[in-house]
């Protein structure tokens, strides 16, 4: 796949958490885009725990909501052998009424016996704890 310049993808060994950081606004085309490649990375390192940061980014996926919860979610499981969580850090304003296009993306009770968790975050430092609290659940 090829390098994105709008996304900046690492793993953290430390950590085992898959680490995705859009570098700036992305189209529609990137966002699609992005998911693939951050899934090839997640293969490479048998990874299930994503910190996907979107503060950059602005917009949400609102208008490939449909597919990230019908196709590319659905299937991760499969990808990666197992659940996949992944902690969404975006800025405040995303977590607000004042997105009312926001209103696509479900709540985490969505996600209750589905292959894939998503919850929002601000804080960097709380996202990572959930996704340890969530490698720390598969581990009891």
């Amino acid at each position: 796949m090829p390098s994105l310049d709008f996304l900046q993808i690492d793993y953290r060994p430390d950590l085992d958490l898959l680490v995705g950081r859009w570098r700036r606004a992305v189209g529609e085309g990137q966002l699609y885009a992005s998911y693939p490649a951050l899934l090839d990375e997640a293969r490479t390192h048998g990874c299930r725990y994503w910190l996907l940061d979107a503060r950059r980014r602005l917009n949400l996926e609102v208008a490939i909501t449909p597919w990230l919860l019908n196709d590319f979610l659905p299937r991760l499981g499969q990808h990666l052998g197992g659940r996949v969580y992944l902690a969404y850090l975006v800025a405040p304003i995303q977590l607000t009424d004042a997105v009312p296009e926001d209103k696509q993306i479900p709540p985490l009770v969505y996600f209750e016996g589905k292959s894939s968790l998503m919850q929002r975050f601000t804080d960097e430092a709380e996202a990572i704890r959930w996704l340890q609290a969530q490698q720390a659940k598969e581990l009891e």
